[in-house]
């Protein structure tokens, strides 16, 4: 019986343990920054997909196959640039930032199979109110969903407003680094 109750226990703290695990896991994010120039699609398609999580998919998707249950939590990547960032107070696409969306646009279409819906998340730096940052950070991420969704034809993409929550340039909070977008595909 004592013994019993030692196994249920251990099992319970396993699963705990397990269960913690992957909401940290869920937590992390692999970001990549393209900021030196217009980047190719395949750049981009090698940020938003890294190998090592393309190999880590196929694995999980095997071992279902077989009947497994993968074990793997499959981490999120995600691609932020420079080369998408808004003048302050605005969302309006710069020229380099439409080069910039035209390398995701290709890239997303090109890798249309590994991604199921593709979230685009807008940010600002401290400058104004909390409430003009959330619509501001909302209106940008809005604004380049309907540049990929009408010149690539792109489906499930949703957007967020992240206000100035998760600044990229910590040190500045006013930073022009701080006014971009995220794009984060979901597996």
């Amino acid at each position: 019986m004592k013994t019993m109750k030692v196994l249920m226990l251990s099992a319970l703290t396993s699963a705990l343990l397990a269960s913690f695990q992957g909401f940290a896991a869920e937590a992390e994010r692999k970001t990549v920054s393209i900021n030196d120039k217009v980047p190719t699609p395949e750049q981009v398609a090698d940020a938003l997909f890294p190998k090592e999580i393309q190999a880590l998919k196929a694995e999980c998707a095997a071992a279902e196959k077989a009947g497994m249950r993968c074990q793997s939590r499959i981490p999120k990547s995600s691609l932020d640039s420079v080369l998408v960032t808004f003048p302050r107070g605005s969302a309006a696409l710069t020229s380099e930032a439409k080069g910039f969306l035209d390398a995701v646009g290709k890239a997303l279409q090109a890798r249309e199979s590994l991604w199921t819906s593709l979230r685009i998340e807008g940010h600002t730096d401290v400058t104004g109110s909390p409430a003009l940052n959330e619509r501001l950070s909302k209106e940008r991420a809005d604004v380049v969903k309907t540049y990929l969704v009408k010149n690539y034809s792109l489906k499930h993409v949703e957007t967020v407003g992240r206000a100035s929550a998760e600044p990229k340039d910590t040190v500045d909070p006013t930073s022009a680094a701080n006014r971009r977008i995220e794009f984060v595909p979901e597996w």
